[in-house]
């Protein structure tokens, strides 16, 4: 099985619910013929380079995923179908390109830091310190 990429532009005056029916489905599409979606990558609404179908504005989405050669027929046959889908562009990904992704994936992922405790001041370092006048030093 190859890794594919798919970019969908979806209508952005649709309602939240609605775009996420149409990401619902194609990931069934995905999942049923055999392939594994490995990323949903929501990229938002963003303004269009150029008007499609009248609309200024589109709100994308990424799918990384695993499949038969077969299936990228399917799922664009199935893009070209819903009429709230203005674009769509499936790429096969090579080697370099899917490298690529995991380190882009890896410095995302939050990394814990261990940071000391600081310690509480006492009264007595507190009553020092509101003593000072402007200018002095300790």
């Amino acid at each position: 099985m190859r890794t594919y990429q798919t970019i969908v532009v979806i209508d952005s005056l649709l309602k939240s619910e609605e775009i996420d029916a149409i990401i619902e489905k194609v990931m069934r599409i995905i999942n049923n013929n055999g392939g594994k979606a490995k990323s949903v990558d929501r990229w938002e609404k963003k303004r269009l380079a150029y008007e499609i179908k009248n609309r200024q504005y589109g709100y994308y989405v990424e799918i990384i995923f695993e499949a038969p050669g077969d299936l990228v027929k399917i799922l664009e046959r199935d893009y070209r179908l819903d009429e709230n889908i203005l674009r769509y562009l499936t790429t096969v990904l090579d080697k370099k390109a899917i490298a690529y992704l995991e380190r882009q994936q890896k410095k995302e992922t939050p990394v814990e830091v261990d940071i000391p405790e600081v310690e509480e001041l006492n009264e007595e370092e507190d009553l020092e310190f509101a003593s000072l006048e402007e200018g002095e030093h300790l």
